[in-house]
């Protein structure tokens, strides 16, 4: 769908032309009066308002400032004639004004202040999103917290206290691992849920690929907690494409599983996700890669290399459908088309065979999340994620069962966008809606494990 702009002006040909330069971008609505305009702003909010500053009745400042009142989220942009500073500054101070522009207005500065305007709405969408989300898991260990610490209060032998208290401690340790994976997601702007989905991906791999089956929980861990250090590092630097970083922040994704090993190595319960890890090389199917650093990771063949190299295919994989390789989306399909030759380089045949059924062939006894384009997408597949739109406000919602008419919209949007899009959905369809995000159900795993 695409973003709208309610625009204010007393003179007809000025909300005309107008009008006319943004209907193709925007969902127009245009107003001479701005009484008539607020009150259609009450009921059907938009994303940006333009308006003139000076008009009869009201003007522009305590229009802003009404508009403000009503949606503090939605941009507000001044046109104005005159060059008064003292107004000017009334329009950002009153009205909480962020653009202030001349008439007569030059096509190509407008444009791009509202597409300015509408990116920073976009990335405070998101935000304050991901703050929902976080604050909605630390709220579900708080409960399951508070839960344990009830249930020990009704014990009643020293047997039952034993028992309860082993488990209140598996319970916790688990707790613990999945809010410091939700940090290290947070820091690193993991917004598409990649470390979780490549952690199901490579757990499921290694037993695919005959590995032993104690590696599994220590891989699950590593796909969890492979970019822990980019934490350190700026925050950006994890949602650019790979193909796309200045030499300084290249380097440090080639040593980035040196230095992420180096920190789960502090903590003894991760350290065997961190011999996973050290031997990993995630950059192998990039134009970045270097001989020097591949070689040991080709020829390595113990137990642990081979666990690296189920997590460094999926990884790679992972990013490079999802665009955070070379900055454009991939079906799984074609990018097994594009990446297999250099992909014998470095992995046996299995493995890649494993790999490619795990993608593009759901295995039926497993559940785990998949990344699919629009025109992959059939009616009955569950989302795995939420689903937004343009403006990052969400559209359809986690273990959402798509119909026709899901699908339509998801249609539409891709067409506004006018690029390719990704969803991502379930293998198999979960028997049970969960409480949390799917991080919680795996790492629960890990005591059984």
């Amino acid at each position: 769908m695409k973003p709208s702009i309610l625009i204010v002006d007393d003179e007809q040909e000025i909300v005309k032309a107008l009008t006319r330069l943004l209907v193709k971008r925007y969902q127009v609505h245009g107003f001479t009066d701005p009484q008539q305009a607020l009150a259609f702003f009450e009921s059907s909010p938009t994303h940006i308002v333009l308006s003139d500053m000076k008009m009869p009745e009201v003007n522009g400042v305590d229009l802003m400032a009404s508009i403000y009142k009503l949606s503090p989220k939605t941009r507000r942009v001044i046109l104005t004639g005159y060059a008064d500073a003292e107004m000017a500054q009334a329009a950002i101070n009153q009205g909480h004004v962020q653009a202030y522009l001349d008439k007569p207005w030059d096509n190509e500065v407008l444009l791009a202040t509202l597409e300015r305007l509408i990116n920073d709405l976009k990335r405070e969408n998101k935000r304050a999103f991901a703050v929902k989300k976080l604050k909605q898991k630390n709220q579900y260990l708080k409960d399951k917290s508070e839960a344990s610490e009830l249930i020990s209060t009704m014990m009643l032998s020293s047997n039952e206290h034993s028992q309860q208290q082993t488990e209140r401690l598996v319970s916790s340790h688990n707790d613990l691992i999945n809010l410091s994976a939700n940090l290290v997601a947070s820091h690193t702007q993991d917004s598409s849920g990649h470390a979780n989905r490549i952690a199901q991906q490579a757990k499921i791999l290694a037993e695919q690929a005959g590995l032993p089956m104690e590696l599994g929980n220590a891989i699950y861990l590593a796909g969890l907690f492979y970019r822990i250090a980019l934490t350190e590092q700026d925050a950006n630097l994890a949602g650019t494409p790979l193909e796309e970083l200045k030499p300084q922040a290249l380097h440090i994704w080639q040593k980035l599983p040196q230095l992420s090993s180096d920190i789960l190595l502090d903590t003894p319960m991760l350290s065997a996700s961190a011999k996973i890890v050290s031997s990993a090389y995630f950059v192998w199917g990039s134009t970045h890669c270097q001989l020097d650093d591949a070689e040991p990771f080709q020829q390595d063949n113990s137990v642990y290399a081979l666990a690296a190299k189920v997590l460094s295919l999926v990884v790679f994989l992972d990013l490079y459908i999802c665009g955070q390789i070379d900055g454009e989306l991939h079906q799984p399909v074609a990018a097994f088309k594009t990446l297999k030759p250099v992909m014998k380089k470095y992995f046996n045949g299995k493995l890649i065979l494993e790999a490619e059924k795990l993608l593009c062939q759901p295995l039926p006894n497993h559940q785990y999340e998949l990344p699919r384009t629009i025109s992959q997408l059939n009616v009955g597949q569950v989302l795995a994620q939420d689903v937004f739109d343009r403006l990052e406000q969400c559209l359809l919602t986690q273990h959402s069962v798509l119909t026709e008419a899901n699908l339509e919209t998801l249609k539409l949007l891709q067409e506004e966008c006018e690029q390719p899009m990704l969803v991502f959905v379930y293998s198999t369809a979960p028997t049970v809606p969960k409480s949390a995000d799917d991080t919680t159900s795996e790492v629960d795993k890990l005591a059984a494990g």
